[in-house]
């Protein structure tokens, strides 16, 4: 397994042309499936290295093996007519490199060849390599890979009862707040935003009709018409925590069920918070939601990943039998 995951890695560091026909350097393999193609002493170091500097440690015989199979799998795509079209390319990186739709084809491109050291032509040409090797080992264990059995419920559980970590919930409060926007304003502006406030405070006091009265006044134009439903916090935040401060977070998380807050001060303004609830950390059933804001249950997500783990470990098993008969069909000599 750890051999095929090699492959996969090597055709997606290594450009479709890593393995030239020049005859300069010395020779260690010469693989011929559909042509002769020279894999070099040179070559065969490059790739040491590459590995090496990714925390992977093989010896050369080791490598080499791998190199010879990326060849063969290579060489049986283009042999198949497996074709893949830019669109296909783009998307793949733009997956692989997490860039969402607003960023432009053009931006992409920069961003690769800043990024990742190397010119868009070779890095497009390894992804092009890298999808049409997956799609000849789809086409030709296709029968494999669409008949994987769904994880049982058996499974499921015993994956619950093992990684149960995973599945508690930290604590949460859900608010309700009266907000004075301050970003933006000069010094005598954030005088009068915390006198706005203060007042706000002193007519509130403890009272929630009164909080209902004042909440129109908010900055929150969003939650100003719906009783200033913040909504739901969870202490392990720390995008939202970044963004309001820790001190709005430390005091809200310290505030009961029910409770109506003096003055906080935050990254953004100034706020008043009504506490509508408080969860604390509990562990997960398996037919709960992971959170308010996905409809999808504990069991789904174990589902998933178990699903994920199954295709992965039988693409793996397809890469191996694939190979192993290509070795049988190609010839290979080898000169370490």
């Amino acid at each position: 397994m750890k051999r095929i995951l090699l492959s996969i890695f090597l055709i997606l560091v290594l450009s479709s042309a890593v393995y030239s026909q020049e005859s300069m350097d010395q020779r260690v393999a010469i693989v011929n499936l559909s042509k002769s193609e020279i894999i070099s002493r040179k070559q065969l170091d490059q790739t040491i290295k590459v590995l090496q500097h990714a925390g992977v440690n093989k010896s050369e015989q080791e490598v080499l093996e791998v190199m010879v199979e990326d060849v063969l799998l290579r060489q049986a795509a283009e042999k198949e007519g497996i074709q893949v079209s830019e669109a296909e390319i783009l998307s793949a990186i733009r997956k692989e490199v997490g860039a969402g739709a607003n960023v432009s084809d053009e931006q992409l491109k920069d961003f690769v060849e800043q990024r990742m050291n190397v010119s868009w032509t070779v890095y497009s040409d390894r992804s092009k390599t890298t999808l049409a090797v997956q799609r000849y080992i789809r086409k030709v264990k296709g029968s494999k890979l669409a008949n994987i059995p769904a994880p049982s419920d058996d499974e499921v559980k015993r994956f619950y009862d093992e990684n149960t970590k995973q599945f508690f919930m930290p604590k949460r409060v859900t608010l309700d707040h009266i907000y004075v926007d301050t970003r933006g304003l000069n010094s005598v502006e954030q005088q009068k935003a915390q006198e706005r406030i203060n007042s706000y405070s002193k007519q509130i006091g403890k009272s929630s009709a009164e909080f209902d009265k004042v909440v129109e006044l908010s900055d929150d134009s969003a939650s100003k018409y719906n009783h200033g439903r913040f909504g739901t916090l969870r202490i392990d935040d720390s995008n939202r925590r970044k963004f309001l401060g820790d001190d709005f977070f430390d005091t809200v998380f310290n505030l009961s069920k029910g409770s109506i807050s003096s003055v906080i001060k935050s990254n953004v303004g100034y706020h008043i918070v009504r506490v509508v609830n408080v969860e604390e950390p509990r562990l997960l059933t398996l037919n709960e939601k992971v959170s308010d804001e996905q409809n999808i249950t504990v069991k789904d997500t174990i589902v998933q990943y178990l699903t994920a783990r199954k295709q992965d470990t039988v693409f793996k098993e397809c890469v191996r039998e694939v190979t192993d008969d290509l070795k049988k069909k190609a010839t290979i000599k080898y000169f370490l």
